[in-house]
């Protein structure tokens, strides 16, 4: 889902014949469009609202003399299988892989060893995670909102940085001016332990003075995120008004996939716990990504693995690349520690976030 680059008020192309007619406006279906990409955001709240009214003391148990919540447990598994998913559309797939073999295996490979040997690199990975998770994560909104709008047959560059500008405020206005970014701030502060070391001034600054500052000044932060946003969401829909005067048609799926993603978005960083908002938000983004690529994947998929004689091949092959991505969560959660591991974790993230847009728009130029 990479960056947009062209003007959004270029004029949108007129219909050219009956042909042309939108079809039905989903990606995939109405059912699963509505469940696992529109509504997973609504989905994922309402079943983690569930989960985490009832007691703590259903979901503990102990593993490895060490009590610990399968809700938790759970979270931390299907969120990083779904970072590992992303080497199936990348490593998996001979026809993309061949083309840039360097950025396949020379820079993951380079970067797992830096961070295992350097505590500095492991900590600029690790900060690197922490923030462009929160990129990736809005513009795969705005992947899906793009998708929906071709599905309209409107022109591809039509308010394409408008698009992409409300993806960043749905997705870090709320994060900056929510009650817990002082808490996200504060989780990246164990990644600059390197600094520790050095005793410095610098050190004093990024650990201990600027977190302390901003939270003790976190409202000006929030009422300057607020004068930025209410006049461009109305800007947006002058924007847009305009748009449609041009012959643009509106994708409803693309205004409920906004509305529903901004509303859980405000909802969970402003109201709720830094807990269980990171579990919502970064649960409905892994439900969409899984639904996207065994869309999109299958037939790579059903190659890989030789299933293609099979009559249920397609659903065996994503079957089974969801189980492998799994196995990578159950690990990354169970066994992912000390510098190598640790490292090639934060590798595996990075990675996802880079190859995922990346492989997008190579197979668009493909198409």
């Amino acid at each position: 889902m990479n960056r947009p680059i062209s003007k959004s008020f270029k004029r949108v192309k007129p219909r050219i014949s009956s042909s042309e007619r939108p079809g039905s406006g989903f990606i995939i279906s109405p059912v699963a469009d509505l469940f696992f990409i529109i509504g997973a955001p609504l989905v994922t709240l309402i079943i983690g609202s569930l989960l985490f009214s009832l007691p703590t003391s259903s979901f503990t148990v102990a593993i490895h003399e060490r009590n610990v919540d399968l809700r938790q447990v759970f979270v931390a598994v299907f969120v990083n299988a779904h970072l590992f998913l992303v080497f199936f559309r990348s490593h998996a797939n001979p026809a993309i892989f061949r083309m840039y073999p360097f950025r396949f295996i020379a820079v993951p490979l380079g970067m797992v060893v830096l961070g295992a040997m350097s505590p500095a690199v492991l900590g600029i990975m690790g900060l690197v995670g922490i923030w462009w998770d929160v990129y990736h994560s809005s513009l795969q909104t705005f992947g899906f909102g793009r998708i929906y709008d071709s599905k309209q047959k409107n022109d591809a560059t039509a308010g394409r940085e408008l698009d992409y500008l409300m993806n960043l405020l749905v997705y870090l206005g709320p994060v900056l001016a929510g009650a817990h970014f002082v808490d996200h701030l504060k989780i990246g502060v164990p990644h600059l332990d390197f600094l520790a070391m050095q005793e410095s001034s610098l050190n004093d600054l990024l650990t201990n003075r600027t977190p302390a500052y901003l939270e003790q000044h976190q409202e000006y932060l929030a009422a300057a995120i607020l004068a930025i946003s209410v006049p461009f969401v109305m800007y947006y829909f002058y924007a847009y008004y305009q748009l449609m005067q041009q012959g643009y048609l509106v994708s409803w799926q693309k205004v409920w996939l906004m509305v529903i993603t901004s509303s859980v978005s405000i909802y969970c960083w402003g109201f709720h716990s830094f807990i269980d908002a990171f579990w919502v938000m970064n649960v409905f983004h892994a439900l969409q990504y899984f639904a996207i690529v065994a869309f999109a994947e299958g037939r790579n998929l059903t190659q890989l693995f030789h299933l293609c004689r099979f009559r249920f091949g397609g659903t065996l092959a994503i079957l089974w690349a969801i189980s492998f991505s799994l196995l990578y969560g159950l690990w990354s959660w169970a066994f992912a520690s000390g510098d190598w591991f640790v490292s090639m974790a934060l590798t595996t993230s990075i990675m996802h976030y880079w190859y995922d847009g990346f492989i997008w728009s190579v197979k668009k130029k493909q198409v």
